[in-house]
């Protein structure tokens, strides 16, 4: 759901704020939905369908059929670092690259 609330947002060009504020909600907690940490009651719920004009089992439904992937999962756990955890993140996948090249090499 969700993921879901984001693409409807992003496809209108509200900001996590302009919607927080449409809906009665913190912009905060508006995120924790996006991400999946939380969810919302059904009267929110509502709101968030009535705001976007749309239905609520197509705010339920994926508009694709896959499963979250693994890309999606590590995807929303980056989605609101700032930008010195980003880097410090960044750093250690770099790192662990390099890492893991050379022993790909060092096995050949």
């Amino acid at each position: 759901m969700g993921k879901r609330i984001r693409e409807e947002r992003t496809k209108r060009n509200l900001t996590i704020e302009q919607l927080s504020e449409l809906i009665d909600l913190s912009p905060s907690f508006l995120g924790l939905v996006e991400r999946g940490a939380r969810g919302l009651s059904i009267e929110k719920l509502i709101t968030v369908a009535e705001v976007f004009d749309i239905s609520i089992d197509s705010l339920l439904k994926s508009n694709d059929s896959t499963e979250v992937t693994k890309y999606d999962a590590v995807k929303s756990l980056l989605y609101n670092l700032d930008d010195t955890e980003f880097n410090f993140i960044s750093n250690i996948i770099k790192e662990s690259r390099k890492l893991f090249k050379a022993k790909a090499e060092e096995d050949k």
